[in-house]
C-alpha cells in the first residue's frame, strides 16, 4: 500500500465518522490554534512597539533624572539626584559636536478650555526646536512651534487633532485663543492623527514651547532632554559626550558615578522583551498542553481503530502485507488525523488574531515562522502518539488476527 492509499484511508474515516472525528481533532485544533494566535500577537505588538518606539529614529537617546526605575532603592536613588534643567539642555546644545538635534522637553496634565468647551485630562508637553522630529509629528493646519517662539517664551500652542475635534467643532482653531490649565495660549498649529498606541489616544494634547511651560508652571521639577545624533554609527560618540559635559558641569570626579541617567530605545526594547518574554513561553506552555491532550486523543482513536480493523489486517498480511506497511499505514492515518487538526487550527488561530487585532487595540500579524511550526507541531504529535497504535498493529498476529470476530 502507497502513501496516498493510506492517506485516503484516513481521509475516508474522518469522513465516515465525522463527530467522532471532529472530537478527536479538536485538541489539536485548540493548541495549534492557541500557538498561533498567540504567535501572532506577539509579532503584531513586537513590530508595533518596535516601530513607535523608533519613529524618531534608532540614533535617539534621552538624558534625565530618574531612567529605568526596576525597583524601590533605585527609585530612592534617583530622587537623590540633582534636577536636569534648561541651562543642562543649553550647554549639551552647544557642547555636542555628534548631536544633531538637542530637545528640552517636559510635560503635565491640565485641562484646556475655548470658550465654553472644556477638555479635561490633556497631555501638555513643553517641548524645545526641533520636538516635531523627536515626537515624529506631521502638521496638518497652521504651523510648529519655532526656536523664536521658545527663545522669547511665546503663549503659543500647537493643538493634537482630538483636542481639535473636541474644543472646535466645525471651527478653523489656528488663531484663536485657549486655556490651558490657568494660562491663555494662541491656536499656531494642528498636527496630523497619529491615533492609538495600545488604546491610547496619541492626539489628546497641547505642546508649548519649552521655555514658556517653565515659566509659567507652578512647580519646578527635573525635565528631560532628548538628543538626536547626526547619524546612526555616531550615537554611543554622542553619549559619551552627554556624559563628559553633565559630568563636567556636576563636578563629578573619576570613580564617582553619574548622578544623571542615559536611555535610548534599545533600553526600553530590551526591558519590553523581558517583560513579555516570561508571559510568551508560559502562553505556549499552556498551549503545548492541548496538543499534549490531542495527541493522547488520537493516539486513544487509532487503538480503537486496530482493534476493530484486526481482522483487515490479518487479511492483509495473509496476502503479503509486511509489518513495515502495517507500520506506515497506522502512522500515515494518525498524522493525516493530526496534520488535519493541525491546518484547521492554523487557519482558526489566524482567523481569530485577524479578527481581534481588527476589533481591539490589541495588534496583530501573520507569523509565517509560526504557521509552519504549527504545521510540523501536529505532525510531530501525529507520528509520536501514533507510533504505539501502529506498532500494536504492525505486531499482530496474522492467524490470530483472522480469527477475531
Amino acid at each position: 500500500m502507497n502513501l496516498r492509499e493510506s492517506v485516503g484511508i484516513a481521509l475516508g474515516a474522518i469522513r465516515s465518522n465525522k463527530l467522532r472525528s471532529f472530537l478527536t481533532l479538536l485538541g489539536t485544533i485548540i493548541g495549534v490554534g492557541s500557538v498561533i494566535a498567540v504567535l501572532s500577537f506577539v509579532e503584531g505588538l513586537n513590530r508595533y512597539v518596535t516601530d513607535k518606539l523608533l519613529s524618531a529614529g534608532s540614533n535617539v537617546f534621552v538624558v534625565d533624572k530618574w531612567g529605568l526605575i526596576t525597583s524601590q532603592e533605585a527609585w530612592e536613588e534617583a530622587r537623590k539626584r540633582p534636577d536636569i534643567t534648561q541651562s543642562d539642555a543649553d550647554a549639551l546644545s552647544a557642547g555636542m559636536r555628534h548631536a544633531a538635534l538637542v530637545v528640552a522637553q517636559d510635560f503635565t496634565q491640565a485641562p484646556v478650555r475655548y470658550r465654553n468647551h472644556v477638555m479635561k485630562g490633556v497631555a501638555v508637553r513643553g517641548r524645545g526646536p526641533g520636538y516635531e522630529i523627536i515626537d515624529d509629528l506631521t502638521i496638518d493646519q497652521g504651523r510648529h512651534l519655532t526656536p523664536f517662539d521658545d527663545q522669547h517664551r511665546r503663549a503659543v500652542c500647537v493643538l493634537g487633532p482630538e483636542v481639535v475635534e473636541d474644543l472646535f467643532p466645525g471651527l478653523d482653531p489656528v488663531g484663536r485663543s485657549v486655556r490651558i490649565g490657568l494660562d491663555t495660549y494662541q491656536v499656531v498649529g494642528v498636527t496630523k492623527a497619529k491615533g492609538k498606541l495600545l488604546g491610547q489616544s496619541q492626539d489628546r494634547f497641547a505642546t508649548i514651547p519649552a521655555r514658556t511651560f517653565q515659566k509659567y508652571r507652578r512647580e519646578r521639577g527635573s525635565i528631560e532632554i532628548a538628543v538626536k545624533t547626526v547619524d546612526q554609527a555616531s550615537l554611543p560618540l554622542a553619549q559619551q559626550e552627554a556624559r563628559n559635559i553633565l559630568r563636567g558641569r556636576r563636578h563629578l570626579g573619576p570613580g564617582r558615578a553619574d548622578d544623571f541617567a542615559i536611555t535610548t530605545s534599545d533600553t526600553w526594547l530590551d526591558l519590553y522583551h523581558n517583560l513579555t518574554g516570561g508571559i510568551f513561553v508560559v502562553t505556549i506552555g499552556v498551549a503545548a498542553i492541548s496538543l499534549v491532550v490531542g495527541g493522547i486523543v488520537i493516539m486513544n482513536i487509532m487503538l480503537v481503530s486496530v482493534t476493530e480493523r484486526t481482522r483487515e489486517i490479518g487479511v492483509r498480511k495473509a496476502l503479503g502485507a509486511r509489518r513495515r506497511d502495517i507500520l506506515t499505514q497506522f502512522l500515515v492515518e494518525a498524522t493525516t488525523l493530526s496534520v488535519s487538526g493541525g491546518l484547521v487550527g492554523v487557519a482558526g488561530g489566524v482567523g481569530l488574531a485577524l479578527l481581534a487585532g481588527a476589533v481591539s487595540p490589541l495588534p496583530a500579524a501573520v507569523n509565517v515562522p509560526g504557521i509552519v511550526l504549527g504545521i510540523a507541531m501536529s505532525c510531530l504529535v501525529g507520528i509520536f502518539f501514533g507510533s504505539y497504535p501502529a506498532f500494536r498493529a504492525a505486531r499482530l498476529d496474522p492467524i490470530e488476527a483472522l480469527r477475531w470476530e
